[in-house]
């Protein structure tokens, strides 16, 4: 019986002494720690100068500027005929040109109706603005995905970031202007 727990106990310190190694980290998974870490590929995009000479980029934005413009020709018309019809309201009502206090009551409410139009009418275009800037977005960014994701298989970064979002870094890791040309290639195509 004393040999068993003898047994027992040198088998438990032999398992104790084994569990204790594994918990240290080794020098030489240190050593490959850091050297994976050194060997770690990184790269970055700027966003802005992306926008600015991608030309899909270029074409949304001046479509965007386009349509935000004659929304707000638009919605200047209507503001023009609100005025005239607000100042016709009022000349009549001074000229006593309203023949009863209903004919003032129906005018008046028609001008509110189109009033009400015009604050509908810049609802909707503005929605509609919106919606095609969320569009050209969606769309930037599954352009951009796509194209990194194939860009990568021969460059083999690990990480590829937004230029906007890190404080410091050497112009080696730009790779914007690969971007660029890679992303008008596919446009143009």
């Amino acid at each position: 019986m004393k040999k068993n727990i003898i047994k027992t106990l040198s088998l438990l310190a032999v398992v104790a002494m084994m569990a204790s190694c594994n918990n240290k980290p080794s020098k030489m998974d240190d050593a490959a720690e850091e050297e994976q870490q050194q060997t770690m590929r990184i790269a970055y995009v700027e966003l802005d100068s992306l926008t600015e000479h991608y030309e899909y980029a270029k074409v949304m934005k001046d479509s965007l500027e386009k349509m935000s413009a004659n929304a707000t020709n638009v919605l200047s018309n209507k503001d023009k005929e609100l005025e005239r019809s607000y100042n016709s309201i009022q000349t009549k009502l001074q000229n006593n040109g309203f023949t009863s206090e209903q004919q003032y009551k129906t005018a008046v409410a028609a001008f509110e109706q189109e009033r009400n139009n015009r604050v509908a009418l810049e609802a909707r275009l503005s929605n509609e603005l919106a919606q095609k800037q969320a569009d050209f977005l969606k769309t930037l960014q599954d352009s951009l995905d796509h194209f990194l994701a194939e860009y990568n298989k021969d460059k083999k970064f690990d990480l590829i970031l937004n230029k906007a979002t890190v404080l410091y870094s050497d112009q080696k890791y730009d790779i914007t202007q690969d971007v660029i040309n890679g992303l008008n290639n596919r446009y143009t195509k």
